[in-house]
């Protein structure tokens, strides 16, 4: 499975773990900052370190936003990670309802417990996968029992009955998506590179695609 994936940088965070994550199953990484560096790329991630509005102002300013939705609509498998899953949402509350880049078709809204003394914001930590709808591709092969991920979000997607892709949800308070599959764009809202045995499945996955 060696297959060369873009890494989309934006110009914050640690990239390291997620390149390792993805070396350790079979694939080299390198990071995309301009448009020329999309050449060669057999898929595309967008990373889950960083602020949405800032991430999105280095998109447009490195020219990288119509480049990489032209990638994306020509069927390059993508993988969006918690700030990168968002990135690909119609906007967010964290830009101050700044747009993204509009693939998948929800908002991203702070998350806003009932009960804030027990559902902390941010959300840090481990949580399993509360419900599955459809067939999902990435959690192929990872028994339910191990479906427990890592993650690290103040902001998320909220899950509606109207969504007709396969999608599974986390519990933090309210029902939340935890990743999405839109034909060959994935988005998941934890940390794989950061979950262990079942984050690496989970990258394989993407990689089978």
């Amino acid at each position: 499975m060696n297959r060369r994936v873009g890494i989309i940088s934006y110009g914050t965070g640690n990239l390291s773990s997620l390149a390792d994550a993805f070396g350790s199953v079979g694939a080299t990484c390198h990071l995309v900052n301009t448009a020329l560096d999309l050449a060669g790329s057999d898929a595309l991630v967008l990373p889950g370190v960083g602020h949405f509005g800032h991430a999105m102002n280095f998109l447009r300013s490195s020219g990288l936003v119509e480049p990489t939705l032209d990638r994306i609509n020509g069927g390059m498998p993508t993988l969006g990670i918690c700030l990168g899953f968002q990135l690909l949402s119609m906007s967010s509350e964290e830009g101050d309802g700044d747009s993204g880049l509009g693939i998948l078709p929800f908002p991203i809204a702070r998350i806003r417990p009932q009960m804030p003394q027990l559902h902390k914001v941010p959300h840090l930590g481990w949580n399993a996968i509360h419900h599955t709808f459809g067939s999902s591709r990435l959690l192929n092969g990872i028994p339910s029992k191990e479906q427990v991920f890592y993650y690290a979000n103040a902001y998320a997607a909220k899950w509606t009955e109207d969504l007709e892709q396969p999608l599974a949800t986390f519990s933090h308070g309210e029902e939340f998506i935890a990743l999405i599959e839109q034909d060959s764009v994935f988005g998941v809202q934890f940390h794989p590179e950061k979950s262990r045995a079942q984050g690496l499945r989970v990258l394989k996955n993407f990689l089978q695609n």
